[in-house]
């Protein structure tokens, strides 16, 4: 009984701090995936260095989350309003970021078996290794490329909106675009698998001969790339997620990205950053969450018609 009313008291002082911000999705996804990943690394934790510091910093993220939203809330401005916008891409960089430490926390295995596998099955091939007897300068070229123009997405997508004063329409945006993602970490726990570059190097025999965007992707990979985050290609659910989002908000970009989308899921492969079926199955996951979020923000749109976000 003494439980209970402590539990009340804590809910009420909650709801009395934080009832003055209008949630939207993009919120509660940001916040419920912070705290699942903060709560899941207590109990599983296996190979995690330095544990203990994650649920605090976890915690610690979502309220400074809160407190951010209430202050925002209570005094209006455009430079809030722009952070509330997207402060998602921060959250995501935090995300990624500390991935590589606790993609195997869950479960004490690589799936990189399963994957070249079922590539094999599939296409009777490593694809990647297929594709060396197609390497060209210019083709090498043209497909990082495509791997690159991938980080353009989300910044065009977004800021066109926003400063054509659609900004209820790029916060819906940010939403779709970063429950894909969300979605996306969290089948890595259950599937972490690396990269061809790193799982077939050995039958990699031909180098491919690029240019300019060539050694930007390069760079990215030898500093940004995450171990374990290969199935399905975050990559490719990211860019076709992105794509249908411009296509509803955006015909005529949507339909730009949607090619280069296309391009990008080519490029995962020829560049052997992905074996064939990581970029299918992230096409395939990021198409999904679009028509589930859309619903999402559809009927949220519907309950709360005089939000201001």
């Amino acid at each position: 009984m003494q439980s209970n009313n402590i539990i009340k008291q804590i809910m009420a002082a909650i709801k009395h701090r934080y009832g003055i911000i209008n949630f939207h999705p993009i919120d509660y996804i940001s916040l419920g995936y912070t705290t699942i990943i903060g709560l899941l690394i207590i109990p599983f934790h296996r190979d995690v260095p330095h544990w203990g510091t994650y649920p605090f910093v976890h915690f610690g993220i979502a309220i400074a989350l809160l407190e951010f939203l209430r202050q925002e809330a209570r005094i209006p401005s455009f430079i809030f309003r722009f952070i509330r916008t997207f402060y998602a891409g921060l959250a995501l960089a935090i995300g990624w970021g500390e991935f590589e430490h606790i993609v195997t926390m869950i479960l004490p295995y690589w799936a990189n078996d399963w994957v070249v596998n079922l590539d094999l099955k599939l296409f009777g091939c490593h694809p990647t290794v297929w594709l060396e007897g197609i390497f060209r300068p210019w083709l090498t070229e043209l497909m990082n490329f495509f791997y690159w123009v991938y980080f353009l997405f989300i910044p065009v997508s977004s800021m066109t909106l926003y400063f054509r004063n659609r900004k209820k329409d790029a916060i819906d945006l940010f939403f779709l675009i970063f429950f894909s993602y969300y979605i996306n970490f969290l089948l890595f726990l259950l599937f972490p698998a690396e990269g061809a570059w790193i799982i077939l190097k050995d039958l990699h025999t031909v180098e491919a001969e690029g240019g300019f965007f060539q050694s930007i992707n390069q760079f990215m990979q030898a500093n940004g790339s995450v171990r374990g985050g290969a199935f399905p290609s975050s990559h490719c659910s990211g860019a076709f997620i992105v794509a249908w989002s411009t296509l509803k908000y955006q015909r005529k970009l949507g339909l730009l990205f949607m090619f280069l989308a296309i391009g990008v899921a080519l490029s995962t492969v020829y560049c052997r950053y992905h074996h064939a079926v990581d970029p299918i199955a992230g096409a395939a996951l990021g198409t999904m969450m679009f028509f589930i979020g859309n619903r999402v923000i559809t009927n949220w749109r519907k309950k709360h018609p005089d939000s201001t976000v």
